[in-house]
């Protein structure tokens, strides 16, 4: 066991583990509904970088066929990794819980967790598949120089603490 039973030891344990999993939520919310809704995410439709790729209206329409396939699945499983989240949280609310309801409950949020990531994963992959090497190449350099952008008019963290 990783702790002993008594209310001290459990509390502790809970002490740190509810941390951690806030921390874990945070960057689980990279997945949250709001990105689902977000535009920008359909690159491909972008002229500029429809332009840039140099992609056809064929290679569009795949790329638009494997997202438009692939995301109702997504957002049905993220659905389950909020609800598991919520059932987690909910546990680690109560006083009598024990490690072994804890752990039955961490394993399933995190199998729910990585039915996402596989599927998402998944869904990448193919649309890579579509891209040519050179327009994989030029879609690359056109992120880099987007962050590079980003990086350039956002403070960093040193800039923002002033």
């Amino acid at each position: 066991m990783l702790f002993e039973t008594s209310f001290l030891n459990r509390h502790f344990f809970l002490q740190r583990l509810i941390p951690l999993c806030a921390l874990l939520c945070f960057f689980a919310n990279s997945l949250d509904g709001a990105q689902f809704q977000n535009p920008t995410r359909e690159w491909w439709k972008s002229e500029e970088i429809r332009q840039e790729l140099e992609l056809s209206d064929e290679a569009v329409a795949r790329l638009d066929a494997i997202f438009q396939t692939t995301m109702p699945e997504l957002r049905s499983t993220y659905r389950l990794v909020r609800k598991h989240q919520e059932q987690f949280d909910q546990l680690l609310e109560r006083v009598d819980v024990t490690e072994e309801e804890v752990l039955h409950e961490v394993d399933h949020l995190e199998t729910a967790r990585a039915e996402v990531n596989k599927g998402r994963a998944m869904m990448l992959f193919k649309m890579r598949r579509i891209l040519t090497l050179d327009q994989r190449n030029k879609l690359k350099e056109y992120v880099g120089r987007r962050r590079n952008e980003r990086r350039t008019r956002e403070p960093n963290d040193s800039q923002r603490r002033r």
